[in-house]
């Protein structure tokens, strides 16, 4: 049988975010196991793109749409990628959250 998985890269600015996304909510909401729980959804939603890539809507702002961005949206923070269909491969660029100005930040 073909193999059919896309490759998922994570870039360090996205690791970044994921770091300090859960370093404020231990440290300054002082609450480990949501923190725990937060990154645990957002590493589940990312490996689901190596299966199913295609399966979340591309940003509304015009600019990034046009870049290919995509938005994985988990609880209140959105995971920005790209989907290179010719590498087979997901580039996760950022994990923000989302009532944020992020159009500066990508």
């Amino acid at each position: 049988m073909k193999e059919n998985k896309y490759t998922v890269k994570v870039t360090p600015k996205a690791y970044e975010d994921m770091d300090r996304i859960y370093g404020y909510i231990t440290n300054e909401l002082h609450n480990q196991s949501a923190a725990d729980d937060l990154l645990m959804k957002i590493e589940t939603g990312i490996l689901r793109l190596r299966i199913f890539p295609f399966s979340c809507s591309f940003v509304k702002d015009e600019m990034l749409k046009e870049k290919g961005y995509r938005k994985l949206t988990v609880e209140n923070y959105i995971v920005f990628h790209l989907v290179r269909k010719d590498e087979k491969e997901v580039i996760v660029m950022r994990v923000l959250y989302g009532k944020q100005k992020f159009q500066d930040l990508i």
